[in-house]
């Protein structure tokens, strides 16, 4: 006798993540469950629909129910949303209405969602890409309420052995086809990694959470290595929400290197983040990671206390052998199981989030030579300094690339140079032309903008300014950001405001007659600038192309 366990199934994701909560939805996720599933769930008879928003396609008025939960129809709303009781709303507004008789697939469901589910006696299969993205083909990762769910899906499990050898595997490459270590091998360094601006793991007590708020212990963690590098989301082109670490800590440099090539290198002592899931991935590359928030989507305390934990597994999630196991219809299933695709996953999403087994890995970064002009042309040494924000340099230089360009420069051995009793200072030159004569190029220093760094008019210019050498200083880390001095003057700019990096020269000099630097108490601490229009215009011009991306 057939006993069937679920009498239909609903396709479902978080469908608060709207238009109308000034949100962009996406429907691709969605749909993809529907591909995925729909012909197993077909043969076995399961009646299947999907629910969305009404942008969507779906019957959901999203605007109805965040009133009717007393909630701003905002991104801060929708934050609230993700934990809040939504009995009340159950069945409303288009929401279903969930039942003991029905099966939920989601992708992404909220804290919120998964209570409601629960609490009507409905079973749920939370779906998502597992986090571990370096291996040879991706996975799923999996959590459910429902017992019987958690043992088909515990049966599948991918043994974590896999995710340990891929590493290994990783790490081997890595090692042949680039440098050991990042910029320096005598620099001590640490990661942070940057995330989309929209993302339910950085949801935290219902608050969307940002870099700004996890200064202070990221400060700390920071004070333990030389560098704290920031590798930005490549997926996330506005910087503006990661410009409050830059501001805040003076020993920060920017990277774009390879994640998994930056999380290979010798040098690196740990790898920090709000909550970015490359964090589950630096355990196998045995480097210290540190989360600076507690995501609710997967905090015990906003779970139901029947959801398991997120367990990996393959395609064959999709697979009739699992669906009737899942369902209970133990007499529809065959006998036999032909395997699933390896590469199922990898074609659907058609990327791979960072892996890329064609990287030649870490840059080689040359020492810099004391007095000895570089120019900033294909093959010069002074390339490998470009770390962040540049195009590939041509003959004319190197071209920044956005409003924030970044240069790490290692130093030769001070230590023998100045022992000598008559004081001395790096005088560091740099040759640049803008794009636009109304380009504004801040440089900023060990947390301190430049003295005259901040010029218009002129295309062709030059930065002069004096650093006190240390014996223990290993290398010069300087930051740009550019802007349009000319933006809001009713003027319509023709080109995106730029600079192009054409020589450099760092020489040491005794203190006699150098005079190209003021005193650094004359120096304005970045965090301390307020109001400095120019840096106003800056951050402006940041957040609005922040808030082109976000909608």
């Amino acid at each position: 006798m057939t006993i069937r366990r679920f009498n239909h199934v609903i396709l479902a994701d978080d469908f608060f993540r709207s238009a109308a909560n000034g949100l962009p939805y996406h429907a691709a996720n969605r749909r993809f469950l529907r591909g995925f599933f729909d012909s197993t769930l077909g043969r076995l008879g399961l009646p299947v629909r999907e629910v969305a928003p009404l942008e969507g396609g779906g019957r959901i008025d999203v605007a109805r129910l965040m009133a009717r939960l007393d909630l701003p129809s905002t991104p801060a709303g929708w934050a609230r949303a993700c934990i809040a009781d939504l009995l009340p709303v159950h069945g409303r507004e288009g929401m279903p209405a969930f039942d003991p008789g029905c099966l939920v697939i989601g992708w992404g469901l909220t804290p919120a969602l998964q209570h409601c589910i629960a609490r009507s006696g409905a079973s749920y299969l939370d779906i998502e890409i597992d986090p571990r993205r370096f291996t040879e083909h991706l996975h799923f990762c999996a959590r459910t309420n429902d017992p019987v769910i958690a043992t088909a899906l515990q049966a599948r499990r991918v043994d974590e052995e896999v995710f340990w050898n891929h590493a290994a595997a990783l790490k081997g490459h890595f090692a042949r086809h680039g440098a050991p270590a990042l910029f320096d091998p005598r620099l001590r360094i640490g990661l942070f990694f940057g995330q989309s601006l929209v993302d339910l793991s950085l949801v935290s007590g219902g608050r969307t959470m940002h870099p700004a708020s996890v200064v202070a212990p990221l400060r700390e963690l920071a004070r333990s290595v030389d560098l704290l590098v920031i590798k930005p989301h490549p997926y996330e082109p506005a910087l503006h929400d990661l410009a409050p670490v830059a501001r805040a800590i003076p020993n920060v440099a920017w990277t774009e290197e390879n994640t998994y090539a930056l999380l290979s290198a010798a040098n690196v002592h740990f790898a920090a983040s709000l909550s970015s899931s490359v964090l589950t991935e630096a355990r196998y590359f045995r480097k210290p990671a540190h989360a600076l928030i507690r995501a609710d989507r997967n905090a015990a305390g906003q779970l139901p206390v029947a959801c398991s934990a997120w367990i990996p597994v393959g395609p064959e999630l999709g697979a009739m052998d699992f669906m009737t196991a899942v369902s209970g219809i133990d007499d529809a299933a065959p006998r036999h199981f032909a395997a699933w695709p390896a590469t199922a996953i990898d074609r659907a999403f058609m990327t791979r989030w960072g892996f890329d087994d064609q990287s030649r890995g870490l840059h080689d970064v040359a020492e810099l030579q004391l007095s000895r002009p570089y120019l900033f042309h294909p093959g010069s040494p002074a390339t490998g300094w470009l770390s962040h924000g540049w195009s590939p340099p041509d003959a004319e230089g190197a071209k920044s690339v956005g409003e924030l360009a970044c240069l790490v420069i290692p130093l030769p051995s001070l230590a023998e140079m100045l022992s000598h009793q008559q004081p001395h200072r790096l005088e560091v030159r740099i040759d640049f032309r803008s794009n636009l004569k109304t380009t504004s190029v801040h440089a900023m220093f060990d947390g301190t903008v430049l003295p005259g760094s901040c010029t218009t008019g002129a295309k062709r210019r030059s930065l002069v300014f004096e650093v006190r050498p240390t014996a223990g200083r290993k290398c010069l880390v300087l930051q740009f950001v550019v802007a349009d001095a000319g933006r809001g003057n009713g003027r319509r700019a023709v080109a995106k405001p730029g600079f192009t990096l054409r020589k450099l020269q760092v020489s040491l000099r005794t203190a006699r007659g150098v005079v190209s630097m003021p005193p650094s108490v004359s120096s304005t601490q970045w965090s301390e600038m307020r109001p400095v229009r120019a840096l106003a215009r800056v951050f402006r011009a940041l957040r609005d192309s922040a808030r082109g991306v976000t909608g």
